[in-house]
């Protein structure tokens, strides 16, 4: 393990948690159905997270390059999130910026929707003003798989395609991703691919 990508180190984090999204790519664009059925809530996700890649770049030219990438309502909201994470994001003040950038991504779109990636981060910063030790991390990403289970109750588009919103479950991949590595837990086995993989078919 290199010293970049030691456990609490925010940059990696984000960076596992872009990761995690790329290859996601089938089941995202397949079941994007809301707001329309367009298949582009991945690309657009992607290209907007895309400058995470880059670990060499400072906090701030990071920020500036994730205002200007920031594409379609996925992307709008998720680099409004990380954003706000940018900074200092070590121990509790990491958990503060989940509330803070929770916060920023409902501000980042005109019309927020309930049962959308924006509920998702909902559950998180409730969670997160407590504090977001190690220990309480796999507890927490199974809350917001239910969260992500629970979109089409809240989205009739939703329901009557069988599939649960694509944004939110976008969300939920980027911060198993992230949140696994900034604190050096285990890769998810399977039980995330299981639930909601098979919607791709």
């Amino acid at each position: 393990m290199t010293a970049d990508s030691a456990p609490g180190n925010l940059r990696h984090a984000l960076s596992a948690g872009y990761e995690a999204i790329v290859a996601w790519a089938e089941v995202l664009d397949r079941i994007n159905v809301f707001p329309v059925p367009d298949g582009d809530t991945w690309r657009n996700l992607v290209l907007s997270l895309a400058p995470l890649r880059d670990l060499a770049a400072t906090d701030q030219e990071l920020g500036e390059r994730l205002l200007l990438s920031a594409r379609g309502n996925s992307g709008n909201i998720g680099c409004a999130f990380v954003r706000e994470l940018l900074g200092g994001g070590a121990g509790e003040r990491l958990a503060l910026r989940c509330v803070a950038g929770a916060e920023r991504a409902r501000q980042a779109v005109s019309a927020p929707q309930p049962g959308t990636m924006l509920t998702v981060l909902d559950a998180l910063a409730e969670t997160a003003r407590g504090g977001l030790p190690a220990a309480s991390v796999p507890a927490l990403l199974d809350r917001l798989a239910d969260v992500v289970r629970a979109t089409p109750a809240s989205l009739p588009s939703l329901r009557e395609a069988g599939v649960v919103d694509s944004g939110a479950l976008g969300m939920l991949v980027f911060l198993d991703g992230a949140l696994r590595a900034y604190h050096g837990l285990p890769e998810a086995d399977e039980s995330l691919g299981v639930a909601f993989r098979s919607m791709a078919r």
